[in-house]
């Protein structure tokens, strides 16, 4: 029988199980008041069902108990199973009493142990005096990290069986039956039980699901590794992808946490989650951002299947940078001052990007945090070039394209002269949350000056001969890409979050706002907007006299019509204020828009900015004049 065939037979009797079990543990929960109340550090807001968990560990355990011994894999099961009884007895011991973190601790690492002593280890071909500890660090972390994660309806059950799912597909393709079956199980109990723990949830998992869940794919991670014959590094990694959204969730929370001056183990609304929903996003497309994540994730991983390792390192850096940049950004969002408004659906109240000052970040770490994303994409885009224009294998011993180079010492050329030029060029002194296309005209062009210093690097030091064209050529517009990713990232994000605000449910606190003109004054307008993430406005199209500019877009929104029909459309689109902002060159039309507004029953104000003369003796302006509105 093949191993797939193994996987998806555990997992149709795991997730049918599940199905079956998550019920009656609802009705049982109930009966024993086993029930999660509302709290103010936690995020629900009605009484919800707890222990869930029990029904996933014994669908997990029938499936084992069934399907191993017919595989004849039920020496590693069993200990693996062992582990994860352990951690299950624990984690209902804390859902019903309560425990200590020492305790939970040493469960973990008995588990962990347990896993070593089956023959698994993280980094099969490392020395054991490595392997060991880091399997032990992984083991903890991951269970942790998957626990910390189940904060919100959905989440961490629906990330637990991505990864399962993914994982379970690379252990199969290297014919690891014991991590095939053990990714089966995990993965059907996990997306069994997301049938009743998505919003709104009937049942929460708790511990006794979580710590489960957690380290039933830290070691499926763990087990399907000594199963691919594709290098250690490929290996390693493509586990750690199909559990980025986790990692990213820990550090996110701990990095935030010890900046905060808070304890890290304490629970707290300031995870990926809750970062998202204070940036404007539902509860459910919060956790469906993240799924979709952690599916983008374990594809990445499941790359290093079919193509050269070359191109996988390189998605693997590129990956890595732009959930730095995503982390980077929900990490400016000051959540420990952020109140929420109140129910499972309500968002906090969005506030602005903390400063350095409130994230705990100066420049030095700004600097270090860009050349550290900068490496990886110096040394990604490089790795990409090689496999496009070589033969795509690191081990061929050089540098594709480019003769008699070392691949090693001209990859730390290569990266060394790329990352000084960047340095020389001021591009770590520039705030690049508000770069436009002047800052996209400085990274072209100080990519073209670094390819240019990289070949005569190149030349130097191992002759023109080490010069390819085709290679610095590939390499420069990869990193091109990359670069601009990185940089315009921010706003990108945060446009993303604009527009989805402006397509909010009624009910949200928010004003939808129609902009009248589209010129210079109209972009100010719009990123003034945009960026006052606390304004409570929301732009959702424009209106402009000019024929030409109708049904055309403009920064994303549309051009809905003209002057003319500004009243209808005001009460089409639901417009709460309409924001002049035409500048002296089309004053005369602004009483018009004001009586259109009257009309349509909306607030009417107009966009002006105006450089004024500040000091002593500085003339009082006249309380007759009439004052020009306030930027929106």
């Amino acid at each position: 029988m093949p191993v797939i065939a193994w996987a998806a037979a555990a997992a149709c009797l795991s997730g049918a199980a599940t199905l079956l079990l998550t019920p009656v543990m609802i009705k049982v929960a109930h009966t024993f008041d086993w029930v999660d109340y509302p709290q103010a550090d936690r995020w629900h807001a009605t009484p919800t069902a707890l222990m869930g968990g029990v029904a996933m560990y014994g669908a997990g355990a029938l499936a084992l108990l069934l399907l191993g011994p017919l595989a004849g894999v039920g020496t590693d099961i069993g200990l693996i199973g062992g582990g994860a009884t352990l951690l299950f007895a624990v984690g209902m011991v804390d859902d019903l009493w309560g425990m200590g973190p020492i305790t939970k601790l040493a469960a973990q690492v008995g588990a962990a142990v347990l896993l070593m002593a089956a023959g698994h280890v993280f980094g099969p071909e490392w020395p054991l005096w490595v392997s060991g500890p880091v399997t032990l660090v992984w083991v903890i972390g991951i269970t942790n990290a998957v626990n910390l994660l189940d904060n919100m309806d959905g989440l961490a059950a629906g990330i637990g069986g991505i990864a399962a799912v993914s994982l379970t597909a690379f252990a199969a393709a290297g014919g690891a039956l014991p991590a095939a079956l053990l990714g089966g199980t995990v993965g059907g109990a996990a997306l069994g039980f997301l049938w009743f723990n998505a919003k709104p949830a009937r049942i929460f998992m708790g511990d006794c699901g979580s710590l489960v869940l957690g380290y039933g794919v830290a070691a499926l991670a763990v087990m399907g590794q000594g199963a691919v014959a594709a290098g250690s590094g490929v290996a390693v990694l493509a586990p750690i992808c199909a559990l980025a959204v986790p990692i990213l969730d820990t550090t996110l929370v701990t990095v935030g946490r010890t900046q905060a001056g808070r304890p890290v183990t304490n629970g707290g609304q300031d995870h990926t989650s809750h970062r998202l929903v204070t940036l404007g996003l539902s509860e459910s497309a919060a956790v469906g951002t993240l799924h979709g994540m952690g599916a983008a994730a374990g594809g990445v991983g499941l790359t290093a299947l079919v193509v050269e390792p070359a191109l996988f390192y390189a998605a693997c850096a590129f990956g890595a940078v732009a959930l730095g940049v995503i982390g980077g950004s929900l990490g400016r969002l000051d959540v420990y001052r952020a109140a929420r408004a109140g129910g499972d659906e309500a968002p906090s109240v969005s506030t602005s990007p903390s400063s350095n000052a409130q994230s705990g970040q100066g420049r030095w770490q700004n600097v270090a945090a860009y050349l550290v994303g900068d490496s990886l994409l110096i040394g990604g885009a490089l790795a990409a070039a090689h496999a496009l224009v070589g033969s795509g294998r690191l081990g061929s011993g050089g540098l594709a394209g480019a003769e008699g180079v070392p691949i090693v010492e001209g990859a730390l050329l290569v990266g060394g002269v790329q990352l000084a030029v960047l340095y020389a060029m001021g591009l770590y002194r520039r705030l690049w949350r508000h770069a436009g296309t002047p800052a996209i005209a400085r990274i072209v062009g100080t990519i073209l000056l670094a390819q240019a210093a990289t070949a005569g690097g190149l030349a130097l030091v191992y002759g023109l001969g080490a010069v390819s064209a085709p290679l610095l050529t590939v390499d420069g517009l990869i990193l091109t890409l990359g670069m601009l990713g990185s940089r315009m990232g921010l706003r990108g994000l945060q446009r993303g979050a604009s527009l989805y605000r402006s397509r909010a449910a009624p009910g949200e606190p928010v004003s939808s706002v129609l902009l009248y003109g589209t010129g210079e004054q109209a972009m100010l307008a719009l990123r003034a907007l945009r960026d006052a993430e606390d304004s409570g406005r929301v732009p959702v199209g424009f209106v402009d006299p000019d024929p030409s500019k109708q049904d055309q877009i403009v920064q994303g929104l549309p051009v809905f019509g003209g002057l003319d029909a500004c009243a209808d459309l005001c009460r089409e689109h639901d417009i709460d204020e309409v924001i002049v902002a035409v500048g002296d060159a089309a004053a005369g039309r602004e009483q018009e828009v004001v009586r259109q507004c009257a009309e349509a029953g909306v607030a009417c104000r107009s966009f002006d900015v105006q450089i004024n003369p500040l000091g002593v003796g500085r003339e009082e302006p006249d309380p007759n004049e009439p004052v020009p509105g306030p930027p929106a």
